[in-house]
């Protein structure tokens, strides 16, 4: 388990570290930086850029800000100077997947259409319109890897009744075959695309043991519990992450886990890159800070004992 968490770790480093070097990409195309060197006003930035998006310009700029690539004093923006490394040792070389990287690429393509138009036809970040592409996204290796590291950690096995809050296209499949024929695994999502590739999958594999729901988790409404409850990059979707973590752990039976999966933002410095990117997706809003989930997860009413499990996941166990 401890190998799967630290590829995990490994390849989410690797994909902010790229993401950065795209961001560093668009502000040499778009001539930001060079602008930036003698000082600039903020809207006059905006305005001399030659870009239809300006919304999109400007969350650019702030993620440059974020990132201390750009400073502001008193209105004025400028480039104080940076530097960009990417680090790579023997030993990480061995946990590096490939896959993830073609998409970081399309990403960056999107960005560059984003700004012609949010609304650019060639923008597949909506879960219905874009589903085949976040279908490709979650088949890549790094998500089976994770996957995989949340099967291990909650130990599941046939019998066991699992919820899995939104679960995507390839969950029900590969959770599901986990615990069936005689268990029971439930995935609530929000995107009727993606359940319906989530669906046509279960159909043909003959699952009659998985069970799909097209519901906001937000609104969950809790019937039955649960022995293993899974939550994976589904936190930055929401506006108060901590009241849906609490509300999964509602749903567990006394002893039973809950794994939380996600690139907290106090563990790698430089995520909002990546947010910059994911952020073409509009009920993205940040990554949370593993400070934050473990802090509503001890403000649950239960008896639980949360432990962290590398830099992107939580376990979490109610005890009684």
């Amino acid at each position: 388990m401890k190998s799967l968490a630290e590829i995990l770790d490994r390849n989410l480093e690797a994909i902010v570290d790229l993401s950065l070097g795209h961001l560093l990409r668009l502000g040499l195309k778009y001539g930001i930086f060079r602008r930036l060197a003698g000082g600039v006003p903020r809207e006059e930035l905006l305005t001399m850029i030659p870009v239809s998006n300006k919304a999109y310009l400007g969350k650019l700029i702030d993620t440059y800000l974020a990132l201390g690539f750009v400073e502001e004093s008193d209105g004025v923006l400028k480039m104080p100077g940076f530097s960009y490394e990417f680090s790579l040792n023997t030993e990480d070389a061995g946990k590096l997947l490939s896959d993830w990287v073609q998409i970081v690429e399309e990403l960056y393509k999107m960005a560059d259409y984003a700004f012609i138009s949010a609304e650019h036809p060639k923008i597949l970040m909506d879960f219905d319109k874009g589903a085949d592409f976040w279908d490709m996204r979650l088949l890549m290796e790094l998500n089976r890897t994770y996957r995989q590291l949340a099967s291990n950690l909650l130990g599941l096995e046939d019998g066991m009744n699992v919820l899995d809050l939104g679960c995507g296209s390839v969950s029900p499949v590969e959770l599901g075959e986990a615990v069936g024929p005689n268990g029971k695994y439930v995935g609530v999502d929000f995107s009727p695309g993606l359940l319906s590739i989530a669906k046509t999958r279960v159909r043909n594999a003959r699952m009659d043991w998985v069970v799909l729901r097209e519901m906001d988790i937000r609104k969950l409404v809790i019937k039955n519990t649960y022995d293993a409850v899974v939550m994976s990059f589904v936190l930055e979707y929401l506006e108060n992450p901590g009241a849906a973590v609490r509300r999964a752990i509602e749903t567990l039976k006394p002893g039973g886990k809950l794994v939380i999966i996600e690139p907290f933002r106090d563990n790698y410095p430089r995520i909002a890159a990546l947010e910059f990117f994911e952020s073409l997706t509009k009920e993205f809003t940040c990554f949370p800070s593993s400070e934050d989930i473990i802090a509503a997860v001890e403000e649950s009413p239960y008896d639980v004992r949360v432990e962290p499990i590398g830099k992107s996941t939580l376990l979490v166990t109610r005890l009684m």
